[in-house]
């Protein structure tokens, strides 16, 4: 059985399961959503986990009946699916103290007449308007505003928990003295991430890539309709994926062709020790979110890098007559 015949029997089952473990992947890595707590990456560890939160979270069985009543083959589920799925990351990552802080500083700087947002960054309002992009160091920028002056609003014990984390004005002072020591437009993120370093919240050391954060686009809201992708769009698509995979070695390949397997059943899989699974499968993740950053359909040729990558591994382990093993 399909995962759109489970779906429509009013069940998820284990096709739906797969698909959707496979394109929280496509889409986390794609998308550089960050891995949930504990979790040093997207493993097969964290593609569970986020899987089972997806199932448990309130708003699912609606989100099921929306993929049943809205799809009519399975190519249709995996590209609403792939917006579904963007959505529910992109709620889990606003419920973070950093999340929250990305839209603190959208929320100010919008109304500031001396910032301006260009491409999705925040820009110096006077300057150039071809501003070229800021050096997005964590560390240079953290130390660039260790020492400025933060002042944090008095707010009653009702509203504590949803306080600003700073006032306004120091707010514009610290993303003024970031874009200054960037020499150039900075991202939201990088922005937030280095204030939270400032102000001490939660995981700030680490980047927090969400684009759905950002600056609202329309990428991050809806869901491709299903059907509507031409055979000549499918061509193109399928051609950046062969094009990505292109960039991946054999054994990282391996590691994206078998996302559901944990590092250590990837270990014999590689002919590798775990540890260098983890290396090697962050590697790939890393060259997949560098190949795809720019591309409006990143999720949808990702899953097709797996596809395809999958089939390349089958092609080797037919070949071989056994269980696929690439050593180097």
């Amino acid at each position: 059985m399909t995962a759109l015949a489970e779906l429509r029997a009013g069940r998820a089952g284990p096709a739906f399961t797969v698909e959707l473990q496979r394109t929280i992947r496509a889409v986390a890595v794609s998308r550089n959503f960050p891995p949930p707590e504990g979790h040093g990456g997207w493993d097969a560890d964290a593609v569970w986990s986020t899987a089972s939160e997806f199932m448990a979270d309130a708003q699912t069985p609606r989100r099921l009946t929306d993929l049943a009543v809205h799809c009519v083959t399975v190519d249709g589920l995996r590209a609403r699916l792939q917006g579904t799925v963007r959505n529910f990351l992109a709620d889990l990552g606003r419920r973070t103290p950093i999340g929250k802080l990305v839209m603190r500083v959208n929320e100010v700087l919008r109304t500031e007449p001396g910032f301006r947002l260009v491409g999705g960054r925040w820009a110096s309002a006077g300057g150039p308007p071809d501003v070229a992009a800021g050096v997005d160091d964590p560390e240079a920028l953290a130390r660039a505003i260790a020492g400025m002056p933060v002042v944090v609003p008095a707010w009653g014990h009702e509203a504590h928990r949803t306080a600003p984390v700073a006032d306004r004005t120091t707010i514009v002072a610290l993303c003024q003295a970031l874009l200054d020591a960037a020499g150039g437009s900075l991202t939201p993120r990088a922005l937030a991430r280095a204030i939270g370093h400032r102000l001490g919240i939660g995981q700030a050391p680490l980047s927090l890539e969400v684009a759905a954060l950002d600056g609202g686009g329309a990428s991050s809201g809806q869901a491709a309709a299903p059907g509507t992708d031409s055979t000549a769009d499918e061509a193109l698509r399928r051609g950046r994926a062969a094009e990505v995979v292109a960039q991946l070695d054999d054994r990282e390949r391996l590691a994206v062709a078998y996302p559901e397997l944990t590092v250590r059943h990837l270990a014999p899989v590689l002919g590798a020790s775990p540890s260098q699974c983890h290396v090697i499968r962050g590697r790939a993740a890393a060259i997949l979110r560098l190949e795809l950053i720019d591309d409006d359909d990143a999720e949808g040729v990702a899953l097709l890098v797996m596809e395809l990558s999958r089939k390349w591994a089958d092609s080797v382990d037919n070949a071989a007559g056994s269980a696929v093993v690439v050593a180097r």
